[in-house]
């Protein structure tokens, strides 16, 4: 069935809250610091790309099940998911493909070297401290995969107070949920943080059997356990800083299984994929004298699948062992220069035998950055050299000027690659080792109203893909893709009297240039409106998100607008108790052809948290 658009235009959500901040502006002071926009630190209305930061104060307010609930909440983001919770997800970042969106956990790559994409559906929530989402290419940052922007994921570190937290929710399709951390100083200089996380369902039938017919009519389950530790060491003042210097060690794994149905192979069969993510980062923080900083780290990241019962059962494994050091020098005052070195190592494992299975991947970045009274840049060169097709260079160029305290105009120009993966070049059937990496050249200009925690933002983008992979007529993978995205996003957060707002809408014509047509399970409309508010020992928070029709093959799937609600109650000052309502008027929609949506339900929890 199709879903009613909620507003008449994208638009129109922003032009309201515009016209009301001058008479209900509220100073939060709320001086946020990011990194991932500039790979150094600043204030997230300061950053030239549009950042948006997701603290662990929203993550808990919003009860998101997992890492795509909340994206579908950003700016300029889409998610797509083949089913329900834990199914296979894709996100799309003003329009690039979900392979031009790099994932980070504390600061690794976690995109998969087989397809190119990242298991956002196999990231738990309840060990991260936030989340940065930067939209737009920032491949002179980061590389690959950054074309289209960069989710960075940040988990907890020890506190400086024993901190204990303990949750249980139960809900719809039978879903258990329990998640417990503890955080504690060991000594004076040693902080520890470990958390665990056990969450399963029944799940519902995520395949459509009018639209996949052959499939099998049962309920897809998922399960998924998931362990972190983190542990922080102080140094103290080294070599005449003025600061505290650090050593960390981040480890995580997380494992389970979903199952899904295939079109192959008998319809009563239920096939099951097993996974499993592990990574471990060892990392340096030094601040030494004369505003110089040292950042080192030697880190490995791993992922398993194992599609064991199915009709044509596979496994792959990919990995990546690395390391990387940067410099910051800040030289004077509102100036900074910035520089870095990767190294990594890239395998892969497979019951197909790939024509090679390994690949040097180093990087060498610099960067300027200066913030003057009215006005800031940012530039940034990077290159990036492979073993086995050469080197890519890349660069951005950004600008704005301080109109007023509070008004800023930017503009910026830059250049992007995406390597090809594994699958690409050596896949036994079709792979192609002459093929080169995907490029994309984009620009913005900007227009920006911040003040306190207040910040209000209008961004025309332009963004031209060139040499995308994509299969000939022979199923062989070749470098004739071309494509175009452009279009307005506008994005507001901060509070509007007693109420916490954030809102979102975008405008885009993602378009192939080859046949002229809209790009896969790409919107041309999208927009979501966030109202949260805190009443007496009561938390209220409200989800609207909208999306147009998107083309999926030959099929369109419907525009849908989906309503979700959560409220905390606070029984005392430790005891918390939750409730989720999700997709409130029980929609029937579809992000991806054949693949229902979960219909309407609740999860209610407890959470402990012991004063100490």
């Amino acid at each position: 069935m199709k879903s009613r658009p909620c507003i008449a235009h994208p638009g129109a959500l922003l032009c309201v809250i515009f016209s009301s901040i001058s008479c209900h502006a509220q100073s939060l002071s709320l001086d946020s610091v990011v990194v991932s926009a500039s790979r150094t630190e600043q204030r997230v209305q300061d950053a030239l790309p549009a950042t948006t930061l997701i603290t662990s104060a929203d993550i808990d307010a919003a009860q998101a099940p997992d890492l795509p609930s909340l994206l579908r909440t950003v700016a300029g983001v889409e998610v797509t998911q083949n089913g329900g919770l834990g199914t296979a997800s894709s996100v799309f970042l003003r329009g690039a493909e979900s392979r031009h969106t790099l994932l980070l956990i504390d600061g690794i790559a976690v995109n998969n070297l087989n397809f190119g994409s990242a298991a956002l559906e196999q990231v738990p929530l309840n060990n991260v401290e936030r989340i940065e989402i930067v939209r737009g290419n920032v491949s002179s940052l980061y590389g690959s995969a950054a074309i289209g922007g960069v989710i960075q994921v940040f988990t907890r570190s020890g506190s400086a107070t024993p901190k204990v937290s303990v949750s249980e929710r139960a809900g719809s399709d039978r879903l258990h949920q329990f998640d417990a951390s503890v955080s504690t100083p060991l000594g004076s200089s040693t902080r520890l943080n470990v958390a665990l996380e056990s969450i399963g369902t029944l799940g519902f039938n995520a395949a459509n059997q009018n639209e996949l017919p052959g499939t099998n009519p049962d309920r897809d389950g998922y399960s998924r356990h998931a362990a972190s530790l983190g542990l922080t060491q102080d140094l103290g003042v080294l070599g005449g800083g003025t600061q505290s210097s650090s050593l960390g060690l981040r480890l995580r794994d997380s494992r389970g299984a979903i199952q899904y149905d295939s079109q192959y192979g008998p319809p009563n069969q239920a096939d099951v994929a097993r996974y499993a993510e592990r990574g471990a980062v060892l990392d340096g923080k030094f601040l030494l004298s004369g505003g110089l900083s040292l950042n080192a780290a030697v880190s490995r990241s791993e992922d398993d699948l194992n599609a064991s019962v199915t009709a044509y059962p596979y496994w792959v494994n990919s990995s990546s062992t690395g390391s990387q050091m940067g410099l910051e020098w800040k030289f004077a005052t509102g100036q900074r220069i910035t520089s870095g070195y990767e190294s990594t190592q890239q395998r892969i494992g497979s019951d197909t035998a790939y024509l090679q299975t390994s690949r040097q991947q180093d990087s060498l970045r610099l960067g300027y950055q200066a913030d003057y009274a009215q006005s800031q840049v940012q530039l940034n060169v990077r290159q990036d050299k492979y073993s086995v097709f050469g080197s890519a260079d890349t660069y951005y160029a950004g600008y704005a000027w301080r109109i007023t305290p509070q008004w800023r105009v930017n503009i910026s120009s830059s250049s992007g690659f995406n390597a090809p993966t594994f699958n690409d070049l050596y896949y036994p059937w079709g792979g192609n080792e002459a093929l080169r990496p995907e490029h994309v050249k984009s620009s913005e200009l900007g227009l920006q109203y911040a003040t306190g925690g207040q910040e209000l933002r209008a961004v025309l983008f332009h963004n031209r893909y060139t040499d995308l992979i994509a299969n000939d007529v022979n199923y062989n993978r070749v470098n004739i893709g071309s494509a175009r995205n452009q279009g307005v996003e506008l994005s507001y957060g901060g509070t509007l009297g007693n109420t916490r707002v954030h809102a979102s809408a975008t405008s885009q014509d993602p378009i192939d240039l080859i046949t002229g047509q809209r790009l896969t399970l790409r919107a041309a409309a999208l927009a979501n409106l966030g109202l949260g508010r805190d009443v007496g020992a009561w938390n209220l928070d409200a989800n609207l998100s909208y999306s147009g029709s998107r083309p999926d093959g030959n099929h369109t799937l419907a525009a849908y607008s989906v309503l979700d609600l959560s409220v905390r109650y606070a029984i005392t000052t430790e005891l918390n108790a939750t409730a989720r309502l999700q997709n409130v008027a029980d929609r029937h929609y579809e992000t991806v052809y054949g693949y229902n949506q979960a219909a309407r339900s609740l999860v209610l929890g407890l959470n402990w948290q012991p004063k100490f």
